[in-house]
């Protein structure tokens, strides 16, 4: 399934992507901590996703434990 990223914010972006998989974002940061060596802080990750104030390594790490992949597509306007 593609998802286009366009005036949603990033915590309901990947609130949507979560729920398609079955997850939760308290299960989703208990993966990254296993995988990628996030902090186990809810409160934190979850106003990292409300302030988008995440890393783009982050992101990508989110996209990889929800088995995704970022792609950049040339836009011709």
């Amino acid at each position: 399934m593609d998802y286009k990223f366009e005036n949603i914010s990033l915590l309901d972006f990947i609130k949507t992507i979560c729920a398609y998989k079955g997850l939760s974002l308290r299960k989703l940061l208990v993966r990254l901590c296993e995988k990628s060596g996030f902090s186990p802080s809810y409160p934190g990750f979850y106003n990292k996703l409300k302030n988008n104030t995440l890393k783009f390594k982050e992101i990508n790490d989110i996209a990889n434990v929800l088995g995704y992949e970022i792609v950049f597509k040339d836009v011709k306007n």
